[in-house]
């Protein structure tokens, strides 16, 4: 008879196997836009899932709003990533547009607090940093500009077109996204509804939604370093990749 586990047990086991793939990655250098991109995104969501490990395990109060809100993040940002991996032969200039866009982000940033009146605001504008590195700054911007310009000759908010529907529709999570979406922003813009009636989302879930997330970019990631994998990872990885509101 096989036995059966327990949500912590379940969480554990789940956590273990990522560590283990992570391990593994490590191992594996492998230069260039991919690489960078991809790793600051995974840092992100393993990061997120400490952060619903420690809540989960510590918190003495009700913590659910808290953690779907870090589980909408990690969604977000899964959604890049798997974006970024999803077409083999677009994947290092994808990688390199999130990269560039910080570029576009910079120039933003300078424009936000030139037209901002508040004192914090004003205080960055006069840096006095602010003459040496503004021209490296506009011409960085202007180096990468064309790439995020529409036909209006606007530059776009994100780094990617579309929307994260877009993305989601681009990596074959749509029905996924369109549920997910609508429960987890209920969370972050405190809906009348959510705030009354709780996150949809249950506590064992939340965690377990973060393993699944993170076992997608961790797989692709893994595919595209050549990294072995043993039949658990592989498992628990091509699992993840199923839409998670199927529950077959």
């Amino acid at each position: 008879m096989i036995p059966v586990m327990s949500d912590d047990q379940i969480l554990e086991c789940e956590g273990a196997v990522a560590n283990g793939i992570v391990t593994k990655l490590n191992a594996v250098q492998k230069p260039g836009p991919v690489a960078v991109a991809i790793e600051m995104i995974a840092r992100r969501v393993v990061a997120s899932g400490n952060s619903l490990g420690v809540l989960r395990s510590c918190s003495s109060h009700d913590y659910m709003f808290d953690a779907a809100s870090i589980l909408r993040n990690i969604y977000d940002v899964m959604l890049q990533g798997l974006y970024i991996m999803q077409d083999s032969t677009k994947q290092e200039e994808r990688a390199q547009l999130y990269l560039d866009f910080m570029h576009v982000e910079r120039k933003q940033r300078i424009q936000l607090m030139d037209s901002s009146g508040t004192d914090l605001a004003k205080r960055i504008s006069g840096s006095p940093k602010r003459p040496s590195a503004e021209p490296v700054i506009e011409e960085q911007f202007k180096d990468v500009r064309a790439k995020y310009t529409g036909k209006t000759g606007k530059v776009r908010n994100t780094w990617y077109p579309g929307n994260l529907c877009s993305l989601a529709t681009a990596t074959g999570l749509k029905a996924e996204y369109e549920l997910m979406q609508k429960f987890l922003s209920g969370v972050v813009h405190s809906s009348p509804l959510t705030l009354r009636e709780g996150p949809f989302v249950p506590d064992f879930l939340l965690i377990d939604w973060h393993w699944q997330f993170e076992f997608r970019i961790l797989g692709a990631y893994a595919e595209y370093k050549g990294v072995m994998l043993d039949e658990t990872e592989k498992d628990l990885i091509d699992s993840a990749r199923r839409n998670v509101l199927d529950l077959g």
